[in-house]
């Protein structure tokens, strides 16, 4: 086998196209199809590129050992969007270590991730503008047996479908960052991260608007990079999440039924009916604009509200992080309930230690003590912190036999 023909193989097995490669290394795709067809030669700094791009050895690359290629996820996830800021990356590199450790772990218990790995949906070519994807939403809620009301827990729904939902610290400035990404995960399946500096129902919108990506986009990608950019694909997942998580149906029976008029003019009736499918209130706005209950003057006018401090005068209760977003709050709860199970029974069948699990984690032990005293009932949890000090005294980091 060639050089050529290795690099086409280690690139094709990972499913990433040759502007995904080219993208990662700075170069352009037509150098990477010179390369593959043995056009041009890569040179010691641009095979040590491939190889650094492909987490292998130049020496695998040419033929002089041989092992499983792997890519660096992260960096091609990173490079795939050419002005992704660099600060993105270590809640990329986050993501793609979790999955692969998440996979590891399930090999290590014998569990089932129950990973999505195809969609049930079709998706054919030429049906993929908005009223297509409002339609698609529709069967979607249909399949999941969600009637006309708000999507109480979204990631009980991604559990229900098998897409594993991961969370971290992305930026703030949506202008520059991303909002979460679309991930085909080789072993853990159908895959979404969203950032932790948003307001929740923004990050509810981006898990709906991923679950669009996952559903309906991939057969044709491995990954997806959602962001302020508007390409084809971006509005479909916007239409999509939209009549998902507030249905036109939905949003008029929920006016008729609480008395609200055919129109409205008052932005306390945006604020009920944004709490009622618990989504952003700029989510609200453009789902009652295209649901034709809003006009056009009264959305304008409606934007300069705070809806927050609106909120809270007409006596709904209101999260802290609608007014400031801290990642750090999140812990525990950034990983799946399935991951997290899995951690609680790999620990109580000593597969592995508690000292393994905060190095697979990076959670600290008093948070791991609280995880394993979750089911285990009143007074286990201190326990369980006296039991993770003898463990972090001792030093052990192999999983238990």
């Amino acid at each position: 086998m060639s050089t050529g023909e290795r690099l086409v193989m280690a690139r094709d097995r990972l499913g990433f196209s040759q502007d995904d490669a080219a993208n990662a290394l700075g170069v352009s795709r037509a150098m990477i199809s010179y390369w593959e067809a043995e056009r041009r030669r890569p040179n010691d700094r641009q095979l040590t590129a491939l190889a650094r791009l492909y987490k292998t050895q130049v020496g695998q690359l040419l033929g002089e050992v041989t092992s499983e290629p792997r890519a660096d996820l992260a960096q091609v996830l990173l490079r795939s969007e050419a002005d992704l800021p660099d600060e993105v990356l270590p809640g990329l590199e986050e993501f793609v270590s979790f999955l692969d450790r998440y996979a590891e772990l399930a090999t290590a218990t014998g569990l089932d991730i129950g990973g999505m790995t195809r969609s049930p949906f079709v998706s054919r070519a030429g049906f993929d503008t908005a009223e297509d994807a409002r339609r698609k939403a529709e069967d979607v809620r249909a399949h999941l047996r969600l009637g006309l009301g708000p999507v109480a827990d979204l990631d009980w729904i991604c559990e229900l479908l098998g897409i594993t939902v991961f969370r971290a610290s992305l930026g703030p400035d949506l202008r520059r960052t991303m909002s979460g990404a679309f991930l085909r995960h080789p072993s853990v399946g159908f895959s979404i991260l969203v950032n932790l500096d948003m307001t929740p129902g923004r990050r509810r919108f981006t898990v709906a608007h991923e679950i669009a990506h996952a559903l309906f986009h991939s057969d044709k990608v491995a990954y997806v990079i959602s962001r302020a950019a508007r390409d084809p694909r971006e509005r479909f997942a916007d239409a999509f999440a939209g009549e998902f998580l507030m249905p036109t149906e939905g949003i008029r029976r929920f006016m008729e039924d609480n008395g609200l008029r055919p129109r409205i003019d008052d932005p306390a009736e945006v604020v009920h009916v944004q709490r009622y499918f618990k989504v952003s209130y700029p989510t609200a706005l453009v789902r009652l604009r295209q649901a034709k209950v809003l006009t056009a003057e009264r959305y304008e006018s409606f934007k300069q509200v705070r809806p927050v401090l609106l909120a809270r005068a007409l006596g709904y209760e209101t999260d802290e992080e609608e007014y400031d977003q801290d990642p750090e709050l999140w812990r525990l709860a950034r990983y799946p309930r399935r991951f997290l199970q899995m951690l609680r029974t790999a620990i109580q069948r000593e597969v592995v230690s508690v000292p393994t699990v905060a190095e697979l984690t990076g959670l600290p032990l008093d948070e791991i003590a609280t995880l394993v005293g979750e089911q285990r009932g009143d007074g286990v949890a201190g326990e369980s912190r006296t039991e993770l000090s003898e463990y972090e005294d001792s030093g052990v980091l192999e999983p238990s036999r």
